[in-house]
């Protein structure tokens, strides 16, 4: 049987960070990059779906009140005009149309918007809702309790296995640990091509070429 495609999808930019690239990749120098915090919404016949979340709209206003001092380590562009919210309105659907959201990983940059979506189920990878909440020392920084509190009552499902989310093949939930205990990515089938969105597993090309790994992964 052929496999089906999804319909369309759309990348949401969200904010914008800057970070060195020596906290991308080991062996990484000083030099600052500026890191897009997409979203990924995705048309399917059986309903949308929606890859990461992007982060928490407060910090707009006050990023070092919400994130903390690290904040001030991670400069920020950022409109209120582009939040999740408002350019999930701009392709033409209402965050209540998100029947399912699936989470890369629960860092502070991927998981930001989840409470837009509470009437939607929500995928993980095993564990990484618990390391949320009880990460390692060194990597707290990260994670944003207050991301996750209003989330407890919230459908979750965490998945420790790959995942062919409608069964047709169109949308292949990866369960690629690493960087965090439960990270994820998703195989998308378009009628034109397919595309791996990553997450965090990888983010820029010198890592994938020279296999180096983010000083914030976890294994």
């Amino acid at each position: 049987m052929a496999e089906s495609k999804v319909r369309r999808m759309w990348a949401l930019p969200g904010a914008q960070l800057s970070a060195p690239m020596s906290l991308l990749m080991q062996g990484g120098d000083d030099k600052m990059l500026d890191l897009p915090c997409p979203s990924f919404l995705i048309e399917h016949p059986k309903g949308l779906v929606l890859f990461d979340t992007g982060c928490n709209p407060k910090i707009i206003d006050d990023a070092i009140g919400y994130w903390g001092e690290m904040a001030r380590h991670l400069p920020l562009q950022w409109k209120k005009s582009d939040t999740l919210d408002q350019q999930i309105k701009n392709v033409g659907y209402k965050p209540e149309d998100v029947k399912y959201v699936i989470l890369s990983h629960a860092h502070l940059d991927h998981a930001g918007g989840l409470t837009y979506f509470p009437k939607a189920k929500f995928l993980a990878g095993r564990n990484e809702i618990r390391y949320a909440y009880w990460p390692e020392p060194d990597k707290r920084w990260a994670f944003i309790l207050n991301d996750y509190i209003p989330t407890r009552g919230y459908d979750w499902i965490e998945l420790d296995q790959d995942f062919d989310l409608f069964g047709d093949g169109s949308l292949k939930f990866l369960l690629t640990p690493g960087h965090t205990p439960g990270e994820c990515s998703l195989l998308v089938n378009l009628a034109s091509r397919k595309i791996l969105l990553t997450g965090d597993t990888v983010h820029v090309r010198a890592a994938v070429d020279t296999e180096a790994t983010m000083p914030l992964d976890t294994d």
